[in-house]
């Protein structure tokens, strides 16, 4: 006798279909609006664009005060200063334009659009600030190696590491000068709101003690000694310096001269608007522990800017 029951009956037939969990399906509202508005990639965003008149000359992107578009003005951040400063040196003919980090091609400021002679709306590829030296000494007036002398390294690392660390501190973690100098220059200039002043300046703060403790021996910043080894690298900078004009007895000044200068500049610059009672860092060349240095800088300034 056949099978006539539901097992018997059912055997051949294929499989019932189950519909999909509705926690995996998307929302009919959600599809819909998705349907009409679909997720596109857009491309980067096109460097500046300049006047047809300032195509003809090159273009250095600072940090600077708004609305001065002096070719004189003097950038407020160390980096952009060393930089400026040394084309300057290298006798390279430029006009600086006001800029931030969201503007670079390379997420950092400074970098240089060479100047173009045609007509063409294409961009020139900028010129990053890790290659400046390569490209004044093609596009200066001046020709100039850099001192050969093992102890350059050393000395630039100095600049590079005990000095720009303490600056570091006194530009965004001392209370003082942070509310004084850096809402005033990086905080204020981008945004009037509350709540962006608030997360910029926790994310400045942060990435300066980041930066501190990456270049440190010890996890925990010791302001003391931080201070103590920016005062040590000035020492020798000024005993380097000793009685010559520029750095190592050269005839004319180069890359660490205009390293020096940047701080130098801006720590004695009282436009800057430092809270001298916080900041540390600039207390020997106020008082004349370095006339050296203090008079480099004025040989710097009268050179470049005057």
């Amino acid at each position: 006798m056949p099978q006539d029951g539901p097992e018997g009956s059912n055997k051949n037939k294929a499989p019932p279909k189950t519909s999909p969990s509705p926690w995996l399906t998307t929302p009919k509202p959600v599809k819909r609006l998705f349907d009409k508005f679909p997720l596109v990639t857009y491309p980067s965003n096109n460097l500046p664009r300049r006047k047809p008149i300032e195509r003809g000359r090159n273009t250095l992107y600072i940090f600077a005060r708004a609305g001065d578009q002096r070719n004189s003005v003097l950038s407020f951040n160390p980096s952009c200063l060393k930089w400026q400063t040394y084309l300057k040196l290298m006798g390279v003919d430029f006009v600086t334009k006001p800029s931030n980090n969201h503007a670079s091609p390379t997420g950092s400021l400074p970098f240089l659009i060479p100047a173009s002679y045609d007509n063409s709306l294409e961009t020139v590829p900028p010129i990053p600030s890790r290659k400046f030296q390569e490209w004044a000494s093609k596009n200066g007036n001046t020709s100039r190696q850099e001192p050969e002398d093992m102890r350059y390294e050393a000395y630039m690392s100095l600049l590079d590491h005990r000095i720009r660390n303490a600056w570091l501190h006194t530009l965004y973690l001392t209370t003082a000068n942070f509310d004084a100098v850096a809402k005033r220059l990086y905080i204020t200039p981008e945004t009037s709101s509350s709540l962006v002043h608030l997360s910029l300046t926790k994310t400045l703060q942060s990435a300066a003690l980041e930066e501190i403790i990456k270049n440190s021996i010890s996890p925990i910043v010791d302001v003391n000694a931080l201070y103590r080894e920016s005062d040590n690298a000035f020492s020798a900078l000024s005993e380097l310096l000793g009685d010559n004009d520029w750095f190592f007895g050269e005839d004319a000044p180069g890359l660490l001269d205009a390293s020096v200068f940047a701080y130098t500049y801006l720590l004695c610059d009282k436009s800057m608007g430092w809270k001298e009672e916080e900041e540390r860092l600039g207390k020997g060349l106020r008082e004349g522990k370095w006339p050296n240095l203090v008079e480099h800088r004025r040989r710097i300034h009268e050179r470049c800017y005057q």
